[in-house]
């Protein structure tokens, strides 16, 4: 009987010994985290504050026309680019979209938001032949609680932004 309950002892012990932290690449704990993709919005107005994205608009930019140049590769604006709730990145380069506001936004992206990004870089070229630099630097780190800490700068032709939104007078 005693061997039996020796035995029995010896499972138990060496099961429990096998359990331990998840060492997995975010902190070492078992969370799960959604992380947003990275998108760079923009704005466009003139000097009055009318949405020259907005096709209602007076004086309103033939969006069909703008352009994206990224990594060398220029994309032009889909205005029929459906919108997904999907948290993982889908890159579908230049498109519009209205905001929850009502204003219409130009939008390039989605880059993946799991990572960091140093001097990365989108230029818009507009229908008149000009064009505006966006460009932001993100640090992207797992915390050692588990948590991830993200850190951004935005900048317009080199001039830091505030917040994400980037707001073009034209």
């Amino acid at each position: 009987m005693k061997r039996i309950a020796f035995l029995l002892l010896a499972i138990h012990v060496t099961m429990l010994s096998g359990c331990k932290k998840d060492g997995g690449t975010n902190g070492g704990t078992t969370k799960i985290w959604d992380i947003n993709p990275v998108t760079v919005s923009v704005t466009a107005t003139d000097a009055q504050g009318n949405d020259l994205l907005n096709p209602q608009a007076s004086g309103a930019l033939e969006v069909s026309e703008i352009k994206a140049l990224y990594k060398g590769k220029e994309y032009v604006c889909n205005e029929n680019q459906m919108t997904s709730k999907a948290v993982l990145p889908r890159f579908y380069g230049l498109k519009t979209e209205k905001s929850a506001l009502g204003t219409c936004l130009l939008r390039f992206g989605e880059l993946n938001g799991a990572q960091s990004y140093t001097n990365e870089s989108v230029t818009i070229i507009w229908p008149d032949g000009s064009s505006d630099q966006i460009s932001f630097n993100r640090d992207f780190r797992w915390k050692a609680n588990g948590d991830p800490e993200i850190k951004e700068k935005w900048f317009l032709n080199s001039s830091e932004v505030s917040g994400k939104l980037v707001k073009i007078i034209k």
